[in-house]
């Protein structure tokens, strides 16, 4: 007999149909077993699929073998990949468990996208899977994300058996005589979930038995509170933020008038920023113009410039060096793109915007180079007769300093032709002498 409808359950998540294909990750554990029999009792379509994560030596190859044996007796397609675990951990760097738990969600996306038939892949996390999250995200300071809990959906990821006891599982396996493999590795407390599941809520349930009841209930009501936080966390990073260029600006002033990191946080955080690095953002509001932050994950910096931060994306420090020949009429390069050609007739030209330069061709020496910008280049700005330093110029004109990485020169020789974008030099320009004219309009990227 069935302790629940996992028809229900599914439903109540996601709009499963009774036709649809259903990816039920097993281990061979009880829990996953209990929950492809319940899918099978229900008479949805389900293939299983099974992680050999390879940590365990002879009870992997166990689990594998049980799984397989299970697969043939049910009649039902199953899918095994094998993972080199402990390789992929130490590549990125990460735990065992995060490793293993980011290879089985990738594996089961893809077999989704290999087999269209398969519209969802179910989980067995239970209820007492939640609460032992809940308890362990609550203590590790994780904030209010992390105390909604295990989602029952994430994206096509279903978990149907959320709201289910493990002692309603237990008692559903003695009733149908089910078999499964139990992982050793489950009784060895070094791992935070067995000590919090084994020792830290035992504990708890003698003072307060119904711990676990409790902690959904507020899990629900974190939830619920979390998704008007959202909301409203979404009005202000609307209101504060802006962009420009691929780039995010958020006024100083704005920003302190809130006196707490919490809306600091969400900015930063989507743009790989940890939660203990929001403590120095928030110290570098009121540093000097030019300090940064990396972000701890990511391509992401943080610039205090002027009375604003800038949310920027980091620039390789490599010398970008294009020559650029005489026959060339296009030049793409990571600023944008530069488009070359000969006119004779300037005089209906807008030669006031900054993003085009009409330049003397008989002055100019190819092939001709662009770069970015280095300290000590110097160019004779148009309209004047003395040199001028690039990094005097970007201070005259307010640059922010992920505004002045992002400049480039078009060079002739040692000579700098054009500060892309800003200004052309004095000695290139048409006078009346001139005999024939380029022009190079730049673009940026698409």
């Amino acid at each position: 007999m069935n302790p629940f409808s996992i028809k229900q359950n599914l439903e109540a998540i996601a709009p499963v149909l009774p036709t649809d294909g259903l990816l039920v990750a097993i281990s061979g554990g009880m829990d996953s077993v209990v929950l492809a029999q319940l899918c099978k009792l229900e008479g949805y379509s389900i293939e299983l699929a099974h992680c050999n994560f390879q940590l365990r030596d002879e009870e992997s190859v166990r689990d594998e073998n049980f799984v397989r044996q299970l697969a043939t007796t049910w009649n039902i397609p199953l899918h095994v990949q094998r993972f080199d675990t402990i390789t992929y951990a130490t590549a990125k760097k990460c735990s065992i468990q995060e490793a293993a738990r980011t290879l089985r969600y990738e594996w089961f996306a893809t077999l989704l996208t290999q087999f269209p038939h398969l519209k969802w892949t179910l989980t067995a996390h239970h209820k007492d899977d939640q609460a032992e999250t809940l308890l362990m995200n609550f203590l590790r300071g994780t904030g209010l994300s992390g105390l909604t809990g295990i989602p029952a959906r994430n994206g096509r990821v279903l978990r149907p058996l959320l709201p289910v006891e493990r002692a309603t599982l237990e008692k559903f396996t003695l009733e149908n005589q089910l078999s499964f493999v139990v992982d050793s590795s489950n009784q060895k407390e070094e791992y935070t979930r067995n000590y919090f599941r084994h020792t830290i809520i035992p504990a708890l349930q003698q003072v307060y038995p119904t711990v676990t009841t409790n902690l959904i209930d507020n899990q629900e009501r974190f939830t619920k509170i979390e998704k008007l936080y959202q909301q409203l966390v979404r009005v202000q990073i609307n209101k504060l933020v802006k962009e420009n260029n691929g780039e995010f600006a958020i006024a100083i002033a704005s920003i302190a008038q809130f006196e707490h990191t919490s809306l600091l946080y969400e900015i930063l955080h989507p743009y790989g920023f940890s939660s203990g690095q929001v403590v120095e953002a928030n110290k570098l509001m009121r540093a000097r113009t030019g300090a940064q932050l990396f972000a701890s994950a990511g391509n992401w910096r943080l610039v205090k410039h002027r009375n604003w931060l800038l949310l920027s994306p980091q620039h390789s420090k490599d010398a970008d060096f294009i020559m650029v020949s005489a026959t060339q009429k296009i030049v793409e390069f990571a600023a944008g793109k530069l488009t070359f050609r000969q006119v004779k007739k300037v005089d209906r030209i807008d030669l006031t915007t900054p993003t085009i330069a009409l330049l003397d061709s008989k002055l100019l020496e190819f092939p001709l180079q662009l770069r970015r910008w280095r300290a000590g280049d110097y160019f004779y700005p148009l309209g004047m007769s003395k040199k001028k330093k690039l990094a005097r110029l970007f201070i005259d004109l307010k640059l922010s300093l992920p505004e002045k990485e992002k400049v480039w020169v078009l060079s002739a020789g040692d000579k700098i032709v054009w500060v892309i974008g800003i200004r052309i030099d004095e000695r290139f320009k048409l006078t009346a002498k001139s005999q024939e004219a380029i022009l190079i309009e730049y673009s940026l990227p698409v």
